[in-house]
Parts: structure tokens; sequence; C-alpha cells
């Protein structure tokens, strides 16, 4: 693994490799992969440690976002969604790759999906897990972790939606975050990312208050390159019925959905099984391509 800080215009952005080395034989130029962690407000540790088994596939590379980890923080105007995906197309000019594969988790998906607009002759393929196109409503958020995790758990929803503030956030870590997964028995090395990682609440808190209304469908019909869909099964945040809207937003049948059994939120940590296999799959099919 190698780490570099790469400028991109106003800011520089800490970026994590993995790559195997050397290539497999008759391979003259391995795939890049480009993973956007999720949050808003985490940095990008644990999606680097989860990333990393594709290696033998592809180079990995995973930023912190700008105003995320060990990267600059930016201004806060420019903490959105345009100005994030066009880091991706910044980020991957700089290091002059031509095609990467975009993988997005939770909110990487929203950057993900907002940079397939402007940019949809870029990527060789994208891969959006735990990702809708929208928020869902706040009474069927509120309800669907009523049903994991009680009234506490939806009253912590309900807070942190109608009067975002650090506290709230707190609350959620707290309580709802935890719900994010099905695992009972969780990698310890996971355990000791998630509590080492770098937090930034402000860029949180500053995204959530517009982002509720974020509705990225029509951003869809751009798209241009091969699309998976990995939703949880049981995921309370995002229910199939959203991901699959993302699917059906995407012409020319280049999208198709993966439903992770035995998954809520975290699927690289409830079924990591079947998260790579479907993630490999596409890997494969695009380098056929």
């Amino acid at each position: 693994m190698g780490a570099v800080r790469v400028p991109i215009g106003d800011v520089q952005l800490y970026v994590e490799i993995v790559d195997q080395d050397p290539a497999p034989a008759g391979e003259e130029r391995r795939a890049v992969l480009i993973g956007l962690h999720g949050g808003p407000g985490l940095d990008g540790a644990k999606l680097r440690y989860q990333l990393a088994p594709l290696a033998d596939m592809a180079r990995v590379m995973v930023p912190d976002q700008r105003g995320h980890g060990r990267s600059d923080r930016g201004a806060p105007e420019t903490w959105n969604l345009a100005t994030w995906a066009a880091d991706v197309k910044h980020l991957s000019d700089a290091l002059r790759i031509e095609h990467p594969v975009v993988l997005g988790t939770s909110f990487g998906s929203f950057v993900a999906q907002q940079y397939a607009a402007p940019y949809p002759e870029h990527a060789a393929g994208l891969i959006l897990m735990s990702a809708g196109a929208r928020f869902g409503s706040l009474e069927e958020t509120a309800a669907r972790f009523h049903q994991v995790g009680g009234q506490v758990a939806a009253d912590a929803v309900r807070r942190d939606w109608e009067t975002p503030s650090a506290e709230t956030s707190a609350e959620w870590e707290r309580v709802c975050e935890p719900l994010l997964s099905l695992r009972t028995d969780p990698d310890p090395l996971i355990a000791d990312i998630e509590a080492a990682r770098i937090r930034t609440i402000d860029v949180n808190l500053h995204f959530m208050r517009e982002g509720k209304a974020m509705d990225l469908r029509d951003c869809l019909g751009a798209v241009r390159c091969p699309t998976l869909v990995v939703v949880g099964e049981h995921d309370p945040l995002v229910p199939i019925r959203l991901a699959t809207e993302i699917v059906d937003a995407i012409p020319d049948g280049l999208a198709r959905i993966a439903v992770i059994g035995g998954a809520a939120h975290e699927v690289l940590t409830d079924n990591p099984e079947a998260t790579y296999r479907v993630v490999r799959k596409l890997l494969a099919d695009l380098a056929r391509a």
C-alpha cells in the first residue's frame, strides 16, 4: 500500500493505493478502481481495508474526499456533491487514469451518481453500494429504524433529521449506526479502524442540512457504462425500493441490482463473500469487454 497527496486545484487529496505487484502474466493494463467512502464526515480507512482484497483484479485507490480525513478541507461552500464529483475527474486526470471503475458506498454512492452526469464517457463502470438516488421520507425512515431498534432509534432518526446538530449526530452514531450491520461477531480489525477513523462533523452537518432534498434520478439518465447497484436485503437506511429506482433511471439496460442476503447497510461487513462475488463479476465482465 502506498499513500500520496495529489493536488487537484484548490486542495490536495490524500489517496492510498493498493496494487498487486507484479501484475498477472499477460495483463498489460490493469483496471483502476476508485473507491468513494461513506459518510459524510468519515475518512476512507474502512473502505480501504475492505477493498484491498480486490487488488488481485484492479489497482485500488481510495481517497479521503475533500473535507474528510487527511485530505485538505477546502472551503465549506465546496462541500457539495458537484464539487466532490468533479474531484473524482480531476483526481483521475492528475494520476493519468483514463477510464476508472468508480465504486461509491453509501454517501460515496451519491458522489458517484453525481459524477456520472457531467462526465458520462469517463467511467468504465459504476458500482453503487448501499445506494439510493434520494433519501426516503422521514416517516418511512423512522418506521424502518423503529422495526430494528425500537422507539429509541426512531426518535434518534427524527431528531437528527429535523434539528441536525453535533448532539443529534452523536446520538445517531450511538443509537442508529450499530443497526446498519447485522454482524454480532465483526472483524476485530474493522472495530479498530472504526475507533480510529477521522470524523469531521461540520462537513456532515453542512451536507445533511441540504442533502435531504437530493434527488439524483435525473443525473442517472446520463450514465453510459455498466452499473452494478448493491443493496442489503435488510438495510433500514436504503430499502430495496430506493435502490431499484437507480436501475430504473439508467438507460439502455446498463444497470442491474444485486440484493445481498443476510446484510443490512454494511454489505461488505455483513456478507463479504456475496458482495465480493458480484463486484468481481462486474470487474471480470469489464475486463473482457
